[in-house]
C-alpha cells in the first residue's frame, strides 16, 4: 500500500530530474547531482529524490541500520551535503568558522578548515542569537569546491582535501535572529540571497559569485526585509530561474544576469520556510499563515494573473513544504503534518506528531520522512491517506534537515552526525 504505483513513480522522476535537472550543469553530468545532495535539501532544493534504498528504521542501540554515528567537532545547525565520499558540515563560535569534512563510508574526519578572517571582517565576531549561532546555512558544493558562508557575514571557498580557495567578507548583515539562508550553486556561480532589515531599508541583495574567485558575477538589489529562506533555481518557460521569498514578495531572477523576471506579492511576518518547485508550480510559504501557488511563466508583477489555489491549514513557520509532483506536504511548528492536492489544494489529512519540528520534511524512494526536534525520525507513505511506515530515535535533539544519498541518509544531530543505511 506504500509503494508508489509505475504511473506516480514516473512522474515523481520527471519531477525530480526536470528541465532543471538536465541542465544542472556546473559542467558536469546532471546524474551526478542527482547521485549526490549537493546542498539544502538536495539537487533542486525541493527536500526530493529519486534514488531509492533508503533505510525505514533504524536502532541507535542496537546499531540496526546505523553504518557509524560520530562526534561533531564544532556546533552548528547547517544541514549535511554530500559528494562522492565526503559529508560536509559547517560549524562556527564567537571564536572561530569552519568547514568540515567527513568520509562517507567511515564516519573519520578527514579535514576541520577554519574561515580565514579577511578585508573588513571585524576583528571580534558579532554577537548573534542562540537559536541561530554563526552556521546556521547549510554549504553547497558543485562537486570541485565547498562554499560555506556564517551569520558575521564571512564567506568562503575550500577545495576537497580543505585547502582555501578564496575567502571575502560581505558585511554583517541586519537580521534580528542571524543570517541563516543556505547557498546553492549554478553553472560555476555561488548564489547569495543576502536579505536583512526592513523593505524600505533598501539593504538586501542577491548575488551571484564566480565560484573559482569569489569575485561578484552580478548583484541586483532587493525591494525585501530580512529572511531566513533559501533560494532555488529551476527551468520554466523557457528561462533558468532562480526564486526567492522575502517579505512582501516573492521575486524571480534570470540566473544568467539577475534581471528580474517577475514578482509576486502576499508573504508576511519572518519568512523562513524556503519556495519549492513541482509540476510546473511554485510553492511559496506565508509563515503561519498561508501555502500560496504561483505560476512561474509571467513577466512583472503577477499577483492578479497568476496565482494559484492557497491553504491556509497546517502552515509551518520554520519548515519548507515538500511534494512529488502529485501530492505537497507541510510540516508546521507544533509537528501537525498536513497533505494536500499539489493540483487542487484540497487537503487529504492531517497528522499530529506531539512534536515540535524544525528540520524540513523530505521525501526519498517514494516514502515521506520527518524528524521532530526530540530526534524522533517518522516514515510515512506518500499516500492520499496517512499511513505510518516506522518511527525510530536518535536519542538526541535534531534541528538540523537530513541529507539521503547513496542508499544513506545523514543525520546532524546536536552533538553527532549519523549515518543510516548498510555498513
Amino acid at each position: 500500500m506504500n509503494i508508489l504505483n509505475p504511473g506516480k513513480l514516473l512522474l515523481s522522476m520527471v519531477l525530480a530530474v526536470g528541465v532543471a535537472g538536465l541542465l544542472m550543469a556546473d559542467g558536469l553530468p546532471a546524474k551526478e547531482f542527482q547521485a549526490n545532495w549537493p546542498r539544502f535539501r538536495g539537487p533542486e532544493g525541493n527536500g526530493f529524490t529519486q534514488q531509492k534504498g533508503f533505510p525505514l528504521s533504524f536502532n541507535v542501540q542496537s546499531g540496526e541500520n546505523v553504518a557509524w554515528s560520530v562526534p561533531v567537532p564544532m556546533a552548528g545547525f547547517s544541514s549535511p551535503v554530500v559528494w562522492g565520499n565526503r559529508v560536509f558540515l559547517s560549524g562556527g563560535d564567537e571564536k572561530k568558522c569552519e568547514v568540515m569534512a567527513f568520509d562517507v563510508a567511515t564516519g573519520k574526519l578527514l579535514w576541520e578548515s577554519t574561515v580565514p578572517r579577511t578585508a573588513g571582517s571585524p576583528d571580534e565576531r558579532p554577537k548573534v542569537p542562540d537559536e541561530c549561532g554563526m552556521a546556521a546555512g547549510t554549504v553547497a558544493t558543485d562537486g570541485q569546491r565547498v562554499y560555506a558562508m556564517f551569520a558575521d557575514g564571512d564567506i568562503a571557498a575550500f577545495d576537497f582535501d580543505g585547502k582555501v580557495a578564496w575567502a571575502k567578507y560581505l558585511g554583517f548583515p541586519k537580521n534580528q535572529y542571524g543570517f541563516a539562508t543556505s547557498l546553492l550553486t549554478w553553472q560555476g556561480r555561488v548564489i547569495v540571497q543576502f536579505d536583512q532589515g526592513d523593505p524600505e531599508d533598501k539593504a538586501s541583495k542577491l548575488l551571484a559569485l564566480d565560484g573559482a574567485t569569489g569575485k561578484v558575477v552580478w548583484e541586483r538589489e532587493r525591494p525585501v526585509g530580512a529572511s531566513w529562506a533559501t533560494p532555488i533555481v529551476f527551468d520554466a518557460a523557457g528561462k533558468t530561474q532562480i526564486v526567492t521569498c522575502a517579505v512582501p514578495l516573492v521575486i524571480s531572477y534570470a540566473a544568467k544576469d539577475g534581471a528580474e523576471l517577475w514578482r509576486a506579492e502576499g508573504l508576511d511576518g519572518e519568512v523562513t520556510p524556503s519556495p519549492i518547485f513541482a509540476n510546473g508550480t511554485v510553492f511559496a510559504v506565508s509563515p503561519a499563515n498561508k501555502l500560496q501557488t504561483i505560476r512561474p511563466d509571467g513577466e512583472g508583477d503577477v499577483t492578479g494573473s497568476h496565482l494559484g489555489w492557497v491553504a491556509e491549514d497546517g502552515i509551518p513557520a520554520v519548515t519548507s513544504p515538500v511534494s512529488d509532483g502529485e501530492l505537497v506536504f507541510l510540516v508546521d511548528a507544533g509537528g501537525m503534518m498536513t497533505c494536500y492536492d499539489a493540483k487542487t489544494g484540497r487537503k487529504q489529512w492531517e497528522h499530529d506528531l506531539g512534536d515540535e519540528c524544525n528540520a524540513s520534511p523530505s521525501i526519498a524512494g517514494g516514502k515521506l520522512y520527518v524528524i521532530t526536534a526530540k530526534g524522533v525520525m517518522t516514515v510515512a507513505g506518500t499516500l492520499r491517506q496517512y499511513g505510518e511506515v516506522s518511527q525510530s530515535s536518535f536519542g538526541e535533539k535534531v534541528l538540523a534537515t537530513p541529507a539521503f544519498a547513496q542508499g544513506k541518509i545523514f543525520v546532524r544531530g546536536m552533538t553527532h552526525l549519523f549515518c543510516l543505511g548498510g555498513k
